[in-house]
């Protein structure tokens, strides 16, 4: 059995990485919107768009990542470097057509999905376009990392991660200043640069002899990858690119406490995700002793501690953290905040079960599922909407309920299918 103080010296360094990017990511975006709610609405609702964007064509990335484990524990280190080199080629490809497209449309769609108008049409349009190397950058940083996730290595993860978010906040201070929020859309993106270069120093023997394989594992990728990425299509037109439009609607206040209380939820979720991609990891050992039901549930127990030690001083806080982004926030975000992680509190079951199945082959039933659920789920906000009863509570309350039906269901299934 997989002691549970190996799995937290995996996920660990992990957690403390995107906590401490999120946390130092506070202190850029205070100096990118400059006390201004417009530019923090605008900002937060095109870095939602990309982490949708990102999340989605990441599903790719993630097939390498549970494909890639499974050949590097088993040691067949051929067919890993044929999937590492097709999966850079399939991260070239996709990275480029997107940049282009943000470039070309990117007015298009935050007017006529996110109904922005004159100066912060303008103001949204200019951090877009500048950032549209966001995607290809971010491909590759998910791809470079499994790297060392393979080798079990995340403590210079953290390193550079924590790095590359300094140098963030330092060329904001600068920046935002002289160019306003073009300012920081060059920062996000000469931070990213930083990321991919440093990874690269350290596995370049790798990829080095990838090279000279033979790319013949990019259909089985692709072919692996499109229910991941179907799912992710789900997450994000009803999480993120629907929900946020539903949430734009409710006024600029709101919209700005949204993305206050976003932004702290990202930080408690952040055991979720990194508890799963452990999963993805430590999986194959776990099949090979019979031991992948005991695993799950330290997997669970330890996301659940972990978000619960995040969450009672992100909640205390909040209302500090609201201030520091905007003096224009005067409402009370505790009581919200609170909410919010109440009933978004099965995230931890609903990643760790997802990413079970999937890494199992049942990512086809994973995404019927999802269809099912999140379709009926959108058919709820968009009757509300429609009868002008949509509200901030609303929205959230069927986000959770959502995960919920969802956690339920891949437990069940994974359980009669033996898995557990």
């Amino acid at each position: 059995m997989i002691d549970f103080k190996e799995i937290n010296r995996f996920a660990v360094p992990l957690i403390l990485t995107s906590i401490g990017q999120m946390i130092i990511g506070q202190l850029a975006l205070h100096f990118a919107v400059n006390n201004s709610s417009v530019a923090l609405s605008g900002i937060s609702v095109i870095q939602n768009l990309l982490f949708a964007f990102g999340g989605l064509l990441g599903a790719f990335s993630l097939s390498f990542n549970i494909k890639g484990s499974k050949a590097y524990s088993n040691r067949q280190y051929s067919k890993f470097n044929d999937l590492l080199k097709s999966n850079l080629i399939i991260n070239l490809i996709i990275g480029t057509s997107v940049a282009f497209f943000v470039i070309f449309y990117g007015e298009t769609i935050l007017s006529r999905l996110y109904g922005f108008r004159g100066g912060l049409l303008a103001l949204a349009t200019n951090y877009l376009v500048i950032m549209s190397p966001y995607i290809i950058l971010t491909l590759l940083n998910f791809s470079l990392t499994n790297l060392l996730r393979v080798q079990k290595e995340t403590r210079p993860i953290m390193w550079i991660g924590l790095g590359s978010s300094l140098l963030d906040v330092l060329l904001n201070y600068i920046l935002v200043p002289l160019l306003g929020i073009r300012g920081s859309a060059i920062a996000t993106i000469v931070s990213l640069c930083f990321i991919t270069c440093s990874y690269l120093f350290m596995v370049y023997p790798m990829i080095w002899k990838s090279l000279f394989v033979k790319s013949t594992t990019k259909l089985e990728l692709v072919r692996f990858g499109i229910p991941l990425a179907g799912q992710e299509v789900l997450e994000s037109v009803l999480f993120i690119i629907v929900f946020d439009a539903f949430m734009a609607r409710l006024g600029l206040e709101m919209l700005a406490i949204y993305a206050v209380v976003s932004q702290l939820l990202s930080i408690v979720r952040v055991s979720s995700f990194m508890y799963s991609t452990t999963l993805s990891v430590y999986l194959p050992e776990a099949e090979k002793t019979g031991d992948v039901k005991e695993f799950l549930q330290t997997i669970f127990k330890n996301s659940y501690t972990a978000s619960m030690l995040l969450a009672c001083p992100v909640v205390l806080l909040s209302n500090i953290l609201s201030h520091f982004l905007s003096d224009e926030i005067t409402t009370n975000i505790v009581p919200i905040t609170l909410y919010t992680f109440l009933v978004m509190g099965v995230s931890p079951i609903y990643e760790s079960a997802k990413m079970l199945l999937q890494s199992f082959g049942n990512e086809k039933f994973v995404l019927h599922i999802s269809i099912l659920i999140n379709l009926a789920s959108v058919m709820i906000l968009t009757i509300l909407q429609l009868l002008k009863a949509q509200t901030y509570l609303s929205l959230y309350f069927v986000y959770g309920l959502n995960l919920f039906v969802l956690s339920l269901i891949f437990l069940r299934h994974a359980s009669s299918e033996k898995i557990i």
